[in-house]
C-alpha cells in the first residue's frame, strides 16, 4: 500500500496591493504579506504614548462591532488621543481579515509585550491567523528546514501585515511557514495586533 504524503505549502507571496492577503488561498501560499506603513500620524502618537497607556483588548466581534470595541480599550487605558485613528486601522485589518478567512466572527487581541513571549518557532493551532505590528519590531517568520529552524529568518516590519496560514487550515497542505516575537534585544514595547476566525461552533 502507498502513503500518500501530505504537500508542504512553503511559498510566500508579498505586494503592496491589499488584495494579496486573499492569495492564502492559493496552493502552496503559507504567507501572504501586504507590503505598506503604518500612517506617520498614528505611529507618531503611538510612540510617544508610555507602556501603560496603550490599549489592550480581547473580544469575539463582527467587523461592524470592531471600531466601538477598540474605542472603549483606548478609553479604558487612558489613549484618546490616538483612539480615532486606532479604531479605523484595525477595522481595516478586520475587514482584510475577515475575506480571507471567510469567517464573519472573528477573534481581535490588541497585545502590549515586552520581551520574547513567544521565542519558539511555531505554526498557529488555528485555521489562519493575521498579525500586525504598531510599534516596536515585528514578527520574525522563515520557511521550515527538516531541523526544525527556518531556512533564512525575515522579520516583518512596523505596520506591514501578514497572513499566517495555521495547523487547521482546510485541506491536505501543511503550513510550513514560521514565526516566532522578535528577541527582545532588538526593540522595546510592542503593541500586536492579532486576529483569528472563530468557526461555526465559536472556537477560534
Amino acid at each position: 500500500m502507498t502513503t500518500v504524503l501530505p504537500a508542504i505549502a512553503t511559498a510566500m507571496n508579498s505586494s503592496d496591493d491589499p488584495n494579496v492577503l486573499r492569495t492564502l488561498g492559493m496552493k502552496g501560499v503559507s504567507l501572504a504579506l501586504w507590503d505598506r506603513a503604518l500612517p506617520d500620524d498614528l505611529a507618531h502618537t503611538l510612540d510617544s504614548l508610555p507602556p501603560e497607556n496603550l490599549p489592550v483588548m480581547r473580544r469575539r466581534l463582527a467587523v461592524s462591532q470592531v471600531r466601538r470595541a477598540v474605542l472603549e480599550a483606548c478609553e479604558d487605558a487612558g489613549a484618546n488621543e490616538i483612539a480615532t485613528d486606532l479604531a479605523t486601522e484595525i477595522r481595516e485589518l478586520a475587514s482584510h481579515a475577515m475575506a480571507v478567512f471567510a469567517s464573519p466572527m472573528l477573534e481581535i487581541r490588541i497585545q502590549v509585550t515586552e520581551g520574547q513571549p513567544c521565542p519558539k518557532w511555531h505554526v498557529d493551532a488555528v485555521q489562519g491567523r493575521l498579525l500586525c505590528t504598531l510599534r516596536g519590531p515585528g514578527t520574525e517568520y522563515g520557511p521550515l528546514q527538516p531541523s526544525g529552524e527556518p531556512e533564512t529568518v525575515h522579520r516583518m516590519t512596523r505596520g506591514q501585515v501578514g497572513v499566517f496560514r495555521g495547523a487547521l487550515w482546510p485541506g491536505r497542505e501543511l503550513a510550513a511557514i514560521f514565526h516566532r516575537s522578535p528577541p527582545k534585544d532588538v526593540g522595546g514595547t510592542r503593541l500586536l495586533v492579532v486576529i483569528d476566525p472563530v468557526d461555526h461552533a465559536g472556537t477560534a
